[in-house]
Parts: C-alpha cells; sequence; structure tokens
C-alpha cells in the first residue's frame, strides 16, 4: 500500500504546481523624468494644427492667437482624447499650457490646465522645439487598482514661423504631441521556488489595461505591408534588478497577450476583473519547437506574430535559447528579429530587423522540425540614383552661382535585408551598445574603371 499511497501524493502535488494562481497587482507611478525613456510602447499620439477637432464643445478663453489643437487615438480602443496647447503668459510667449479632456465628454473647462515646468525658450519663431508636460491626471472617479493613473506629454513643436504667416492653412501640421503613461502595476510571482518581478502598462494611453495590439484587416491577405496598431504591454525584470529596464534589445517587455514567457517557460496570463491581480498558470496547450534558420544562434529575440481562431494576429515574445523556441500550434509570420554578435566587449554588434510584409504563414505543429527563417546571412541592396540640377530647383542652388544643368547628385542607398526578408535598420556597437560601427564605404568608378567619387554611407 505505500508505494500507491506515495504515488498518490506525488500525482496531487503536480496537479497542485499546475494549478491557476491570483498575484495582488500593485499601483506605481513612474519618476517624471523616466517616463519617455521607460519600456512599454510608444502611447498614443496627435498631430499639433490651428484647426479645432470636431469633438470639441466647449474650451476656456485661450491666451494665445494661434492655440494649437489635436487629438490622440488609441489604436486597440478607438478611445480619443483631444487637447489643446496654449500661451498662458500671452501671444508669441511660448507655449507652456496644456490641457486634455481626459474624461473624453468633449469639454476642456472641466479639465485641469497642466503648466510646463520649464518656461519657454527665447529661441527665434522659426527654431523648432520640444520639451514634456505633465502629470496628467486621470479623472478620480476611474481608479485602477487603488490608483490613479497620471500620463506625460511629449510635445514637439515646428514650422512656428508659419504660424503667424498668411501661407498658413487651419489643416497644416505644426508639431505632434504624444502622451504616454506614467503608471503602471506589477507583482511578484513566485514560481517553482523563483520569483520574477512582473508587470503591466497602458502601452496605448487609453485609461485602461488589457489592451491587445491588433493588424487592419488586410493585413491578413499575403505580400501585403501590415503592421500592428498600439496595445497594452507586459513587464519582466528579466535580470533581477528589481526594475524594469529599457534596453536595445526590448529584453523586458512584450505585448499584452494570453501568453508570457517567464525564463524558459510558457505561462497564461490573466487579468482579474478592476486589474486587482494577476492570473498565471502553466500554458495549458500543446508546445511546438521552432528552429530558427540558418544561423538561429545569432538571434537574440523574436517577435512573431500568431494567428488566433479568430482570424487575428497576435504578437508574442518566446523565449529564444540556442537559435530555438517553443511557441502553440498553429500558423506564425515573423514580425521582428534582434541579431547579436559576441566578440570582445568593444566589438559586440546589435542588429534590429522588422518584417512588415505579410508573408505566407509557418505552420508549426509537434512531432516535427518547424523552421522559421530570419537573420544571417544577410543581403545588401545597393541602388543609385541620378539627379540633374535643373530636377533639383532653386534651393540647390551654389554660393557664387547657379547650379549648370550638367552638374548632378547621386543619391545612393543600402538595404540590409534578412534571410526572412525582413529589412535591418538599427545598427550599434560597443560593450553598451551605445556607438554606432564604422560607416560603410563606397566608390563609383566610371567605363572604364577610373574612381570618379567615394564616401561614406550613414546609418538610418
Amino acid at each position: 500500500m505505500r508505494p500507491v499511497f506515495v504515488y498518490a501524493l506525488a500525482t496531487v502535488a503536480a496537479v497542485f504546481t499546475a494549478s491557476a494562481e491570483d498575484f495582488p497587482l500593485t499601483f506605481r507611478t513612474i519618476p517624471p523624468k523616466d517616463v519617455m525613456s521607460f519600456p512599454g510602447g510608444l502611447g498614443s499620439q496627435g498631430q499639433l494644427q490651428l484647426a479645432k477637432p470636431a469633438k470639441l464643445k466647449q474650451e476656456p478663453r485661450a491666451m494665445s492667437r494661434h492655440p494649437l489643437y489635436g487629438e490622440c487615438t488609441s489604436g486597440a480602443s478607438g478611445a480619443a482624447f483631444i487637447f489643446r496647447l496654449d500661451e498662458s503668459k500671452g501671444d508669441g510667449r511660448g507655449y507652456d499650457q496644456l490641457i486634455v479632456d481626459m474624461n473624453q465628454n468633449g469639454n476642456l473647462t472641466d479639465d485641469s490646465a497642466v503648466q510646463r515646468d520649464t518656461p519657454p525658450s527665447d529661441r527665434p519663431a522659426a527654431s523648432a522645439e520640444q520639451f514634456v508636460i505633465g502629470p496628467i491626471r486621470a479623472p478620480a472617479d476611474k481608479p485602477v487598482a487603488g490608483g490613479r493613473p497620471i500620463y506625460y506629454a511629449r510635445v514637439y513643436i515646428s514650422n512656428r514661423q508659419l504660424l503667424s504667416s498668411a501661407r498658413q492653412t487651419p489643416n497644416m501640421v505644426f508639431g505632434q504631441l504624444m502622451l504616454k503613461a506614467g503608471w503602471y502595476l506589477d507583482t511578484t510571482v513566485r514560481l517553482n521556488g523563483v520569483n520574477h518581478k512582473v508587470g503591466v502598462i497602458d502601452g496605448d494611453s487609453n485609461l485602461r489595461l488589457g489592451d491587445v495590439a491588433q493588424t487592419p484587416a488586410s493585413g491578413n491577405r499575403a505580400q501585403t505591408s501590415w503592421y500592428f496598431g498600439a496595445g497594452d504591454y507586459l513587464l519582466v525584470d528579466a535580470d533581477g534588478s528589481g526594475r524594469f529596464e529599457n534596453d536595445v534589445f526590448q529584453s523586458e517587455v512584450c505585448p499584452f497577450g494570453p501568453i508570457l514567457y517567464l525564463g524558459s517557460k510558457a505561462y497564461k496570463i490573466a487579468l482579474a476583473p478592476g486589474c486587482k491581480s494577476l492570473r498565471v498558470e502553466p500554458w495549458p496547450e500543446p508546445l511546438a519547437e521552432l528552429a530558427l534558420q540558418p544561423r538561429g544562434d545569432q538571434v537574440r529575440n523574436v517577435t512573431l506574430a500568431w494567428k488566433r481562431p479568430s482570424g487575428q494576429w497576435q504578437l508574442i515574445r518566446p523565449t529564444v535559447t540556442g537559435g530555438k523556441a517553443m511557441v502553440p500550434v498553429g500558423d506564425y509570420r515573423l514580425y521582428a528579429c534582434n541579431l547579436l554578435r559576441r566578440g570582445t566587449a568593444a566589438d559586440h554588434l546589435m542588429l534590429s530587423g522588422t518584417q512588415r510584409n505579410a508573408q505566407t504563414p509557418v505552420i508549426v505543429s509537434t512531432g516535427k522540425v518547424n523552421p522559421l527563417s530570419c537573420g544571417a546571412p544577410l543581403e545588401i541592396k545597393v541602388t543609385a540614383a541620378r539627379e540633374t540640377a535643373s530636377a533639383r530647383g532653386p534651393l540647390f542652388n551654389r554660393l557664387g552661382g547657379a547650379l549648370r544643368d550638367s552638374d548632378f547628385t547621386v543619391f545612393i542607398n543600402a538595404t540590409v535585408i534578412g534571410a526572412g526578408g525582413e529589412f535591418y535598420s538599427t545598427f550599434l556597437a560597443g560593450d553598451h551598445f551605445q556607438s554606432k560601427p564604422p560607416k560603410p564605404t563606397f566608390s563609383i568608378t566610371d567605363a572604364g574603371g577610373r574612381t570618379v567619387a567615394n564616401g561614406n554611407l550613414e546609418y538610418g
């Protein structure tokens, strides 16, 4: 009887460790200086224009003769926040006051005006200007997990010289405003004796959590350009530092969804009503091995688009170990890829690429090798176009005389393409990836092989 008793205890223990558990979430705020660099998306954005949004019903009197208006719209939920940027000290004294319609009633008179911490500079009107303003507080009747969400806005103003010009029109764009969350929720998830600091942030800045980034309907057709809109993000303290950090590999952030990787294991997660807790359990469905080829050992991480039963696509960030990842069965497309070439401390090289062509999905199933092409070997495509002086117009006249028709400019473009068709646009080097690698060189030769020009290509 004793062996049977021991077996029964082992079975009960296995069921217990595999069951779901709820971990209470705590409301946190981000220090103002860290908000814009904090991991978890770019928030929501709107253009600065003289034209008032159609949803604006009422507003306080503006001090500027040219107040700037806009609307930040969340891609996942369609939530919109209209705003007005004003010069509180008088016309021409600099934009320093922001009102955001946080209660979304179209009335700016019942929203608090937020003043800029630092006064506007005395730059000439023709220059561009950038600053951060906040905190912008959510309505008191919309708490989340016992806290009151706050947001910050990054404002970029350009074309200032045209604000008082006769050439300006109501729909002309004078800059951009980005609204980003200054708060998040976190908890400590204890699994198999190991603690994991996990959080969730309002990545699309719409006063709610749990939004999953989605693609436009046209993104489901093969060979079309596709992209994912804004959504929320999950945070993971991957290096055990006790805080969430933003590195070049986005190691501590992944798109919000039902699957989260802690270490090498996949877990099913869900937010409780009211965002009071995070439910975590081992992933209950079969997992299959995805082999990243042909040089998977150089792949630091990948972001994949996973087709759900509804026909929508879901972004996931699986753990990559030795060029392999365990993922749920289904259809997948490559969406982003980060490569790492290790050398000496000063010789590390990082490349970041994206795939925005909706290629034929890779069908991943158990019991077979499931290859996914990405990364090296990389192909460099170079194009060159010649443009004459007359085509460039009078703005390209040289000092001391106009360009002649026989003069021309050669425009050279180099594109770096991975094995999966992804385009690489970020190249960083060094111990902490804070520098760029040496610029590629080029030379132009004539039909006889004589070099007529040479130089360097720029990154980005």
